[in-house]
């Protein structure tokens, strides 16, 4: 190592390079220093990070230094907050299993309506992200607004609840990944070793820098287009009885069975797009792209579902629908039933082709399933981070590796989820499976709501005067309202309604989803008192901290 080689800036002394005097010239191979804006004031925060002692040098003696990740924009954040809810998988899983539970045979017009509720819910989010940056998201929006105690109350909350929703979404995975490879190569692997393939690919996938990522979710995302707009057109080509049929999507059908706890079901389905201001550190312009790519993942979520669903009707015919979607979520994890897409699928083709395409669309699921999975471990991770990056957590979990994936913490999700689905596929009954998903949606849907509450706290007490006009504070303040309501309403619904839906199957239900959300919060709420005793700064960083340094 050379003798003069620069140490680390010691921010004592003239903004030199390492612990030389000022008056000392630099090395011939160290770059020039860079005069902060406004003037050279000697500021050290200003100045270009420091090289290690003993950097590694390339071909002609200049040190090299790491790229930092590169930020991503608007298309790369939709793909990756859209991949959170993969249409497929929706369309496979959670409309069916709506249309089980519920007996609503409007329940396209449902999902439409939801998503309708988080488009308004993103307008208040919107304002919050142009104002507020940081990877934590959403408990850093709820600080903001309601404080720091109630802040980390709803990270504790958050954090568990998108775990919890990734052990569901694992059980689906290892349930059509065990499907797809007895089909395909007629070998028969258990769940739980289709679980461990399936924790190791996420894991893989959630190491990956963000712009890396949404390349791979750009192949993903293709299958799920294809196979949504192929079973769309055949559908509506094929419509049951020679008649397409608008029942779906008439109002008038919203009558019928339980239309509240279909929005349950159908608000959960959406979970995901809300994740795009944990990129907040990672992507350009974040005032303006996070916004924008929230608003744009929940209306293609949205138009998918509402059109989809409304076509897989079509063929199958409406009321006949909710008939046929009986059992149709034992059958992802496992149980008896057929999914109610290849029922449609074995209408659309002839019987020498059913074989085939069947093998394609569950392909097309086990890469939907992986690509939800993994965005779900990326936001959980990043909230991690963020809680580490405030002090609450180990600063160790707030590494970056090049600015961008927060690999330690990376491990923290798998680590809750695992084990998690591990116990659903290993019991013999199915609903344990949904039980989970449905936990952590639920769980997400309270931070939501609370969310909104922080919005409406937060532009009445610091609207700026000149932003004003619908989409001024006004407008943000008006949707905060509106979607603390809706969502307030279906979670509490949520709570009363669910116990006895599931009564037969899953009886402990009516104790588990309030001890365990609650307990949550409760917890993180303890975990605050706790710091505003012991270590009040650390409380007080909590939501504001700035992003950490790359490893």
């Amino acid at each position: 190592m050379r003798d003069d080689a620069p140490d680390r800036i010691t921010g004592s002394g003239s903004p030199g390079w390492g612990n030389a005097p000022a008056t000392a010239a630099p090395p011939p191979w160290a770059p020039a220093q860079r005069v902060p804006a406004g003037g050279a004031r000697g500021r050290v925060d200003a100045l270009p990070p420091a090289y290690p002692t003993a950097p590694s040098t390339g071909a002609i003696g200049r040190p090299r230094r790491r790229p930092r990740a590169k930020p991503v924009g608007i298309p790369e954040l939709v793909l990756i907050t859209t991949m959170t809810h993969a249409p497929l998988v929706m369309l496979w899983s959670v409309m069916p299993t709506t249309y089980q539970f519920s007996g609503v045979v409007a329940t396209p017009l449902v999902f439409g309506l939801g998503g309708g509720v988080l488009l308004v819910f993103a307008i208040a989010y919107g304002g919050l992200a142009r104002r507020i940056r940081h990877s934590g998201g959403l408990y850093a929006f709820v600080t903001h607004g309601l404080g720091p105690t109630i802040g980390l109350g709803v990270a504790v909350l958050a954090v568990l609840s998108y775990s919890v929703l990734l052990g569901g979404v694992l059980v689906l995975l290892a349930g059509v990944l065990t499907s797809f490879v007895e089909g395909l190569f007629d070998v028969h692997i258990s769940l739980q070793v289709s679980l461990v393939i399936a924790v190791a690919a996420v894991v893989g996938l959630g190491r990956l820098q963000l712009r890396t990522l949404s390349r791979v979710y750009l192949g993903l995302a293709a299958s799920q287009a294809i196979a949504v707009l192929w079973i769309d057109f055949g559908a509506v080509t094929t419509p049951d009885q020679g008649r397409i049929s608008y029942d779906a999507i008439d109002p008038a059908w919203l009558l019928g069975g339980s239309v509240s706890l279909a929005l349950c079901f159908a608000l959960t389905s959406f979970m995901g797009s809300e994740t795009g201001a944990t990129y907040a550190d990672e992507v350009t312009d974040p005032q303006r792209t996070v916004p924008r790519a929230t608003i744009v993942s929940y209306a293609v979520a949205a138009v998918v579902l509402l059109v989809s669903g409304w076509a897989i009707s079509v063929a199958t015919g409406p009321e006949n629908a909710v008939s046929i979607a009986q059992g149709s979520y034992e059958s992802q994890t496992g149980g008896n039933g057929q999914p109610l897409v290849l029922v449609v699928v074995g209408r659309l083709v002839g019987p020498e082709h059913v074989i085939t395409v069947v093998h394609l669309f569950t392909a097309a699921l086990v890469l939907g399933a992986l690509g939800a999975s993994a965005s779900i471990h990326h936001s959980v991770a990043r909230q991690i981070a963020g809680l580490a990056r405030d002090g609450v957590l180990p600063a160790s979990l707030g590494t970056r590796r090049h600015g961008g994936t927060p690999v330690r913490a990376g491990w923290l999700a798998p680590l809750i989820a695992g084990p998690l689905a591990l116990v659903a596929v290993s019991v013999d009954n199915t609903a344990v499976a949904l039980v989970v998903g449905v936990l952590g949606g639920l769980g997400i849907v309270a931070v939501l709501t609370l969310t909104s509450l922080a919005a409406v706290v937060y532009f009445l007490r610091g609207a700026e005067e000149d932003d004003t006009g619908f989409l001024g504070w006004e407008g943000h303040l008006v949707a905060g309202a509106f979607a603390m309501v809706v969502t307030g309403f279906v979670f509490v619904y949520a709570l009363i309604r669910l116990p006895s839906v599931l009564a037969d199957v899953a009886p402990a239900v009516g104790w588990l989803f309030p001890v365990s959300l609650g307990g949550a919060f409760v917890g993180g709420v303890v975990w605050a008192l706790v710091l505003r005793t012991t270590r009040p700064e650390v409380l007080a960083r909590v939501g504001r901290s700035e992003p950490s340094a790359p490893e």
